[in-house]
Protein backbone atom coordinates (compact mmCIF):
# COMPACT_ATOMS: atom_id res chain seq x y z
CA UNK A 1 0.00 0.00 0.00
CA UNK A 2 3.27 2.42 0.81
CA UNK A 3 4.74 1.53 -2.58
CA UNK A 4 1.11 2.54 -4.38
CA UNK A 5 1.24 6.05 -2.79
CA UNK A 6 4.44 6.83 -3.32
CA UNK A 7 4.22 5.79 -6.53
CA UNK A 8 1.11 7.67 -7.37
CA UNK A 9 2.61 10.51 -5.78
CA UNK A 10 6.01 10.39 -8.27
CA UNK A 11 3.63 9.60 -11.35
CA UNK A 12 1.25 13.04 -9.82
CA UNK A 13 4.14 15.22 -9.83
CA UNK A 14 5.63 13.72 -13.12
CA UNK A 15 1.87 14.52 -14.47
CA UNK A 16 2.20 18.33 -12.50
CA UNK A 17 5.28 19.36 -14.30
CA UNK A 18 3.47 17.70 -17.72
CA UNK A 19 1.23 20.36 -17.15
CA UNK A 20 3.10 23.24 -16.26
CA UNK A 21 5.05 22.44 -19.54
CA UNK A 22 1.95 21.96 -21.34
CA UNK A 23 0.57 25.40 -20.20
CA UNK A 24 3.51 27.27 -20.86
CA UNK A 25 4.56 25.77 -24.04
CA UNK A 26 0.83 26.08 -25.55
CA UNK A 27 -0.07 29.25 -23.64
CA UNK A 28 3.00 31.15 -23.57
CA UNK A 29 1.96 31.93 -20.09
CA UNK A 30 1.13 29.79 -16.59
CA UNK A 31 -2.34 31.15 -15.46
CA UNK A 32 -4.94 29.82 -13.49
CA UNK A 33 -7.23 29.50 -16.65
CA UNK A 34 -4.42 27.55 -18.71
CA UNK A 35 -3.31 25.55 -15.78
CA UNK A 36 -7.24 24.27 -15.45
CA UNK A 37 -7.45 23.59 -19.04
CA UNK A 38 -4.54 21.91 -19.86
CA UNK A 39 -5.08 19.95 -16.28
CA UNK A 40 -8.50 18.54 -17.41
CA UNK A 41 -7.49 17.39 -20.44
CA UNK A 42 -4.27 15.97 -19.21
CA UNK A 43 -6.04 14.18 -16.52
CA UNK A 44 -8.97 12.85 -18.84
CA UNK A 45 -6.64 11.09 -21.35
CA UNK A 46 -4.75 9.46 -18.74
CA UNK A 47 -8.30 8.52 -16.53
CA UNK A 48 -9.97 7.30 -20.04
CA UNK A 49 -6.80 5.06 -20.86
CA UNK A 50 -6.49 3.70 -17.31
CA UNK A 51 -9.73 2.78 -17.59
CA UNK A 52 -9.71 1.72 -20.45
CA UNK A 53 -6.74 -1.03 -19.75
CA UNK A 54 -8.69 -2.02 -16.82
CA UNK A 55 -12.03 -2.88 -18.29
CA UNK A 56 -9.54 -5.15 -20.24
CA UNK A 57 -7.93 -6.54 -17.82
CA UNK A 58 -10.73 -7.77 -16.15
CA UNK A 59 -11.96 -9.90 -19.52
CA UNK A 60 -15.06 -7.71 -21.23
CA UNK A 61 -13.53 -8.29 -24.62
CA UNK A 62 -12.34 -11.48 -24.48
CA UNK A 63 -15.69 -13.00 -25.01
CA UNK A 64 -15.95 -10.79 -27.93
CA UNK A 65 -12.99 -11.69 -29.70
CA UNK A 66 -13.47 -15.00 -29.30
CA UNK A 67 -16.78 -14.89 -31.29
CA UNK A 68 -14.59 -13.30 -33.94
CA UNK A 69 -12.13 -15.88 -33.89
CA UNK A 70 -15.17 -18.65 -33.95
CA UNK A 71 -17.04 -16.77 -37.19
CA UNK A 72 -13.86 -16.19 -39.22
CA UNK A 73 -11.99 -19.65 -38.51
CA UNK A 74 -16.03 -21.36 -39.38
CA UNK A 75 -15.64 -18.85 -43.06
CA UNK A 76 -12.06 -20.88 -43.47
CA UNK A 77 -11.50 -23.73 -45.89
CA UNK A 78 -8.78 -25.22 -43.51
CA UNK A 79 -10.72 -25.48 -40.28
CA UNK A 80 -7.80 -27.57 -38.41
CA UNK A 81 -5.01 -24.98 -39.29
CA UNK A 82 -7.55 -22.33 -38.45
CA UNK A 83 -8.11 -24.51 -35.00
CA UNK A 84 -4.37 -24.41 -34.08
CA UNK A 85 -4.16 -20.40 -34.96
CA UNK A 86 -7.31 -19.76 -32.74
CA UNK A 87 -6.12 -21.84 -29.79
CA UNK A 88 -2.48 -20.21 -29.90
CA UNK A 89 -4.18 -17.04 -29.46
CA UNK A 90 -4.16 -15.20 -26.31
CA UNK A 91 -7.48 -13.13 -25.11
CA UNK A 92 -6.74 -9.44 -24.72
CA UNK A 93 -7.15 -9.76 -21.28
CA UNK A 94 -4.17 -12.04 -20.43
CA UNK A 95 -1.72 -9.61 -22.87
CA UNK A 96 -2.60 -6.60 -20.76
CA UNK A 97 -2.01 -8.57 -17.22
CA UNK A 98 1.12 -7.11 -16.19
CA UNK A 99 0.43 -3.43 -16.88
CA UNK A 100 -0.66 -1.82 -13.75
CA UNK A 101 -2.61 0.78 -13.77
CA UNK A 102 -3.48 1.81 -10.20
CA UNK A 103 -0.89 3.98 -10.12
CA UNK A 104 -1.51 6.33 -13.10
CA UNK A 105 -5.32 6.11 -12.02
CA UNK A 106 -5.07 7.52 -8.52
CA UNK A 107 -2.32 10.12 -9.63
CA UNK A 108 -4.43 11.45 -12.66
CA UNK A 109 -7.37 11.45 -10.26
CA UNK A 110 -5.48 13.60 -8.26
CA UNK A 111 -4.61 16.39 -10.66
CA UNK A 112 -8.29 16.11 -11.60
CA UNK A 113 -8.98 17.03 -7.81
CA UNK A 114 -6.30 19.96 -8.15
CA UNK A 115 -7.90 20.95 -11.11
CA UNK A 116 -11.46 21.24 -9.73
CA UNK A 117 -9.76 22.83 -6.67
CA UNK A 118 -8.29 25.79 -9.13
CA UNK A 119 -11.10 25.84 -10.95
CA UNK A 120 -12.98 26.56 -7.65
CA UNK A 121 -10.48 29.27 -6.92
CA UNK A 122 -11.32 31.03 -10.62
CA UNK A 123 -14.57 31.43 -10.00
CA UNK A 124 -14.29 32.38 -6.24
CA UNK A 125 -11.96 35.31 -7.15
Amino acid sequence: MKILIRSSLVFFFILLLATFATSWIYYGEITLLSFINTSFIISSVIIFISLFTLVVQKGFFDGITYSFRRIFASSQPDKELEQDIRNEMRPPSELLQPVSTQQLLLASLLLLICMFISLFMYYNS
